[in-house]
């Protein structure tokens, strides 16, 4: 037999907060790579999942 299973209230905070650092993750990446002189389609796309890999990690680490 186990335990009461415990379930682990996610905060909205924590959700607001890592769509904000996507988005804003997403804006450095794009500005720094415009800045180094890489443009186009496959540069804003690899900018795109180094977002949603941030702001995935912060939804989760705020866990």
């Amino acid at each position: 037999m186990s335990g009461p299973r415990v379930r682990i209230k996610t905060g909205k905070a924590s959700l607001i907060g890592g769509i904000a650092v996507g988005i804003a993750s997403l804006a450095i990446w794009v500005g720094v790579t415009r800045e180094l002189g890489f443009s186009g389609l496959p540069v804003v796309a690899l900018g795109v999942l180094v977002s949603a890999g941030v702001a995935t990690w912060i939804r989760v680490a705020d866990l």
